[in-house]
């Protein structure tokens, strides 16, 4: 699921649940919606919440996935296809190695020049390198 589809759906949800909640404390109840002040206030919630899913995916450039690592993202300078390597510019400005292995998925594993990608960084026999390397 895109990242902007897990916003969407998360802010949705988020909203309606932080209206209950709302609902709940004013009136001792869970009331659904009935007035057009009601749509309006559960509308106001969501779009809050949707400018914040945004706002914070659009300026983070490093973030902890759910085995705890931290992941960073980076742009293909170049892959070679044929020799299973190349080169990834990390955002903090620094080009950092790849090796078709490190690529996530089945089948012939790539990534193209211009590409955006999310990874972590390992410490390889040759110095620093990308793995779980994943298009974003």
């Amino acid at each position: 699921m895109t990242t902007t589809i897990k916003n969407f759906v998360t802010s949705i949800l988020v909203g309606l649940v932080t209206y209950a909640a709302i609902s709940y404390i004013r009136n001792q109840t869970i009331n659904i919606p009935a007035s057009a002040s009601d749509y309006t206030e559960l509308v106001v919630i969501i779009i809050g919440l949707l400018v914040a899913c945004f706002f914070i995916s659009a300026t983070s450039d490093t973030y902890i996935d759910i085995d705890g690592e931290e992941r960073e993202t980076g742009t293909v300078k170049w892959f070679n296809v044929n020799k299973g390597y190349g080169f990834i510019t990390r955002d903090q400005g620094e080009d950092i190695f790849v090796h078709y292995r490190n690529i996530e998925g089945s089948g012939r594993r790539s990534i193209n020049e211009g590409q955006r990608v999310s990874f972590v960084v390992i410490d390889g026999d040759k110095g620093l390198q990308a793995d779980e390397v994943v298009a974003v």
